[in-house]
């Protein structure tokens, strides 16, 4: 696996930055936008599902894996509040996603608090395995080097750190017994939850934006949107197929020399960084 380094970063979140980060394309970024908002719930929920998982694993090297992933995840999820912050602000309409907020913060605490340790990690490893292996086309096809925005760079840091710990929620996920139909079902049914979810946040958020949208609606720009589109899905779907089978794991993941390039280029923007030391989560 990719040696896993925390990197504390400082990116310029401004209410003047373009949210359309993925070229021509407002739908795409929303949703994207939309995922992002469930994050400083979703990513605290997976680090209290493996805290309540230490100390079932024994093994010191996937001990302190399972540590690296809590730290890189408590990262995540604090800048993505920081740019969700910004993005609530900069349109009226946005003011729903608060109370959107607070129900999938209650749900998620409800998971951590009512469901067994099993299901919480699959839910983990489900929604990990379906990232990772989407992260590895997006860097191949650079999906965020095509406009210049500090949410471009806040999604390739992201990316690229998922592929660092790519393999952590499902070494924990055997670690603690489970098994690939228990897997199986839960992955599908956690990926099925999380696009509820995203599609609720990027819906409300994209109806109330319809001028941002209008600008886009031009043939020339949708034509070289639907291009760009079908090719990402022709090789996303076939990666994320793969995560399904039964001798899947997730060091297959290809590791390419844009994911090289993306690590050597947010370690040298990081304010910060390195490894956590000692037994603490």
């Amino acid at each position: 696996m990719a040696e896993m380094t925390i990197r504390k970063m400082a990116f310029e979140f401004t209410p003047e930055m373009q949210r359309v980060f993925i070229k021509n394309d407002p739908a795409m970024s929303y949703t994207f936008l939309g995922a992002w908002m469930m994050l400083p719930y979703l990513e605290p929920y997976l680090i209290r599902t493996m805290r309540q998982a230490l100390p079932h694993v024994q093994d010191p090297q996937l001990r302190d894996d399972l540590r690296m992933f809590c730290a890189q995840e408590g990262e995540h999820y604090k800048q993505h509040a920081r740019a969700n912050d910004i993005i609530r602000s900069v349109n009226p309409g946005f003011a729903g996603l608060s109370a959107l907020e607070e129900e999938l913060d209650a749900e998620y605490k409800g998971f951590s608090k009512d469901k067994p340790l099993l299901f919480n990690l699959a839910y983990a490893e489900g929604f990990e395995s379906m990232t990772s292996a989407a992260s590895t086309v997006q860097l191949e096809m650079g999906m965020y080097d095509r406009v210049d925005s500090p949410l471009a760079h806040l999604g390739k840091w992201h990316v690229m750190e998922e592929l660092e710990h790519r393999s952590v929620a499902f070494d924990v996920y055997h670690a603690c017994g489970g098994t690939y139909l228990y897997r199986l079902k839960n992955q599908l049914w956690a990926q099925g939850h999380y696009f509820k979810w995203v599609k609720r946040f990027a819906d409300l958020m994209r109806e109330a934006d319809p001028e941002l949208f209008a600008t886009y609606d031009k043939p020339e720009i949708a034509r070289e949107r639907k291009r760009w589109n079908r090719r990402y899905w022709r090789r996303a779907i076939p990666q994320i197929l793969k995560t399904y089978r039964p001798r899947y794991t997730p060091r297959e993941l290809p590791l390419t020399a844009e994911f090289t390039a993306a690590q050597q280029r947010y370690s040298g923007m990081a304010k910060g960084f390195g490894r956590i030391k000692g037994e603490t989560v």
